[in-house]
């Protein structure tokens, strides 16, 4: 990713519109191309703007941020969505947003906010090396949801999702991505939301078939399909890229299965 992030906001609340204004000013990588003050105006001009992230207000009138999403032409661009209910949280990630802002919201939140969308951008990656293809922070919440393994040696783990607790076998868990207070765990043909930490997950899964990539993705080793430059491509189809403070760890973790 290169140059500034094309960016709007759409929200309704003059206060909070200001302070969204603020923050993109104060972030050099930004380049703030319109506000709205409802989602119907910004459903009709945003398309022909193209911008690249959207700040996105949830409870707005006529049409709720969630009614905007799920019309908006696909792919939309990478959305985060801003909200006093974190309860919209859930619904959200549902509909692909990348984070959300929960109000009143301090600048520190916006700029971890910007990190996890630099993140999702689409990366340019140099052309790989031979033979790179393969065969196959923070303290847990004292309410972040439950999460058990029936013994140390299990294949399985129980995550709390939707108020139930549902098993998912560490084979199927392809990787995982942190969401603000909650993780998004991606298996083959579906995904889940919890209410979890990464740090708390990153400590529950075997580390000898989960690595953690970057700030905000764990992967299962086994469902990496090829290493390339900087980035790994998975069996879903996702291509994530790999931070720079992880991609010693990464490389040299991946290089004990090469063979020859």
């Amino acid at each position: 990713m290169t140059g500034s992030l094309r960016c709007a906001i759409i929200e309704d609340e003059p206060l909070a519109q200001q302070l969204l204004e603020k923050y993109v000013r104060r972030v050099p990588s930004l380049d703030l191309m319109a506000t709205f003050n409802d989602a119907i105006a910004a459903f009709e001009q945003l398309p022909a703007m193209q911008p690249e992230v959207i700040f996105l207000d949830i409870n707005m009138p006529e049409m709720t941020g969630l009614e905007f999403l799920r019309a908006y032409p696909s792919p939309h661009p990478l959305v985060v969505m801003t909200t006093a209910n974190p309860h919209h949280a859930v619904e959200g990630f549902d509909l692909g947003v990348v984070d959300y802002l929960l109000k009143p919201i301090t600048f520190d939140r916006f700029l971890k906010a910007i990190g996890r969308v630099k993140e999702r951008m689409p990366k340019t990656v140099p052309a790989p090396p031979a033979n790179h293809s393969l065969s196959d922070e923070a303290r847990t919440q004292p309410n972040a949801g439950p999460l058990a393994i029936d013994s140390p040696t299990a294949d399985f783990i129980y995550l709390k999702t939707d108020k139930k607790l549902e098993q998912i076998h560490l084979n199927d868990l392809v990787y995982a991505e942190a969401l603000g207070d909650y993780i998004k765990v991606f298996l083959p043909d579906r995904f889940v939301v919890t209410h979890l930490t990464m740090t708390k997950l990153a400590e529950t899964l075997p580390p000898d078939r989960f690595l953690r990539i970057n700030r905000s993705f764990i992967i299962q080793l086994r469902h990496v399909k090829v290493l390339e430059g900087n980035s790994v491509l998975l069996s879903t189809g996702d291509n994530l890229v790999i931070g720079p403070s992880y991609r010693d760890a990464v490389k040299e973790r991946i290089r004990r299965e090469q063979i020859g």
